[in-house]
């Protein structure tokens, strides 16, 4: 490639970044997808509306909170591809390295500063975002035990059709072959249903990373200033004693929230492992599934 051509590409190249990032940060170019939106519906699965109650949770695990840190990091992949063609380096590689360490270093600010700053513009102190973030960390405690009981729900309904067929097979009430593709169907919808169970988990633990670092930004940062040019109180501790509202929020991010999701976790890990036993049609292990079901009950 000649150095004309090398740089008309670079141009182009960092031209499409940014518009890519100006669409990416207008709500009207931003995709409705998230986890949860690829889990179709058969109107003949037994199991559609426990499904159907799963899949929901897409609504809420794709909400602003966890945005912010993508449109940072997008943000810092045109600005660090814009620096490479900048101090004159052409080179395609060069470009794409650069834009790799901005997208990390954006990920960071807008992940960290997104959330807190948002808040900070609207509070006239300390414990009013202290307020306002206990309200957002109860609201993702309660959508992450809403998941894990609806995984719950579709978990029971999956292994119980499982079950179902297997006893009439053994009863011949079926014949083999069709019991086998009946159990498939099962096996292979949970397969979906468990990886976008851990998609729930990957955005609640990036949700969860963003929301301790706000509680950090709480307890240390300097005084900012809202929108209005006023001057909203330090958020800085009084004589290292932080107000009990500012505690709750420490002890919610880093602690409750994290040990739901965590469980959230464990639970997806043992429907996983325990789903072999459940779709064997061969296999009449139901005992671990179903001591697991009582213990988290």
């Amino acid at each position: 490639m000649t150095r004309f051509a090398q740089a008309r590409f670079s141009r182009g190249a960092a031209s499409s970044l940014m518009a890519a990032s100006l669409c990416f940060t207008l709500a009207g170019c931003q995709s409705s997808m998230g986890p949860g939106a690829s889990l179709a519906l058969d109107m003949s699965d037994p199991c559609r509306g426990e499904r159907a109650e799963f899949a929901n949770s897409k609504n809420y695990f794709q909400d602003q909170i966890a945005t912010g840190a993508a449109v940072g990091a997008l943000t810092g992949a045109v600005g660090g591809a814009l620096v490479s063609v900048a101090s004159g380096n052409l080179n395609v590689g060069s470009i794409l390295a650069g834009a790799a360490i901005g997208a990390v270093a954006g990920g960071v600010v807008g992940g960290t500063s997104a959330y807190y700053n948002t808040l900070a513009e609207r509070a006239h102190d300390q414990d009013t975002m202290a307020a306002a973030m206990n309200q957002d960390l109860a609201r993702e405690a309660q959508e992450i035990d809403r998941t894990v009981a609806t995984f719950a729900r579709l978990r029971a309904c999956r292994f119980g059709q499982a079950r179902f067929v297997k006893t009439q097979v053994r009863s011949r009430i079926v014949d083999r072959p069709t019991g086998l593709s009946r159990i498939a169907y099962h096996r292979d919808h949970f397969d979906e249903e468990i990886r976008t169970a851990r998609e729930f988990g990957l955005t609640m633990a990036r949700r969860g990373r963003q929301f301790q670092e706000a509680a950090n930004d709480l307890r240390t940062k300097a005084p900012v200033r809202a929108a209005q040019g006023t001057s909203v109180q330090a958020a800085r501790p009084v004589a290292g004693r932080p107000s009990a509202r500012v505690a709750s929020v420490d002890r919610a991010a880093s602690v409750s929230v994290p040990e739901k999701r965590s469980s959230f976790d464990r639970t997806v890990a043992a429907a996983a492992q325990n789903s072999k036993a459940a779709f064997d049609i061969d296999s009449s292990a139901n005992l671990t599934w179903r001591v697991l079901s009582w213990f988290e009950a």
